[in-house]
């Protein structure tokens, strides 16, 4: 890989650990908490608990809109790690590198607008 092609994957997969942060924080202020596993964690421990919100995401008893950030936030995240395999195990494309980091900042802004509102529920 060039350097700009290991660039772009440190970053994507910088962002994909923050993002998953991001979840792990709202979720677990969630009106019905979820726990997330946290530490040094591999994707095959993440991915599942991921899955778990996207299943769980409309159960929350909160306004259609949170719940739709909820379930949005885990199914881009879900999508970002699915290209980054596709990433790994295939030739370095570009664009599908550039689509991962977009689909990232789409489940971020959805995730932060999610902890925005709890933040104000809790005050």
């Amino acid at each position: 890989m060039s350097d700009h092609e290991d660039q772009m994957m440190a970053t994507a997969a910088h962002r994909l650990t923050t993002v998953y942060g991001g979840l792990v924080a709202c979720c677990a202020q969630l009106p019905l908490p979820i726990s997330l596993p946290t530490g040094l964690i591999s994707n095959l421990e993440m991915v599942p608990a991921v899955r778990r919100i996207e299943q769980l995401a409309e159960e929350q008893p909160m306004p259609e809109a949170q719940q739709s950030a909820l379930y949005t936030g885990a199914v881009l995240w879900l999508a970002a790690v699915d290209l980054y395999r596709l990433l790994v195990e295939e030739d370095y494309v570009e664009a599908r590198a550039a689509g991962l980091l977009g689909v990232l900042m789409i489940a971020r802004d959805a995730i932060h607008d999610l902890g925005t509102w709890l933040l104000e529920q809790s005050s």
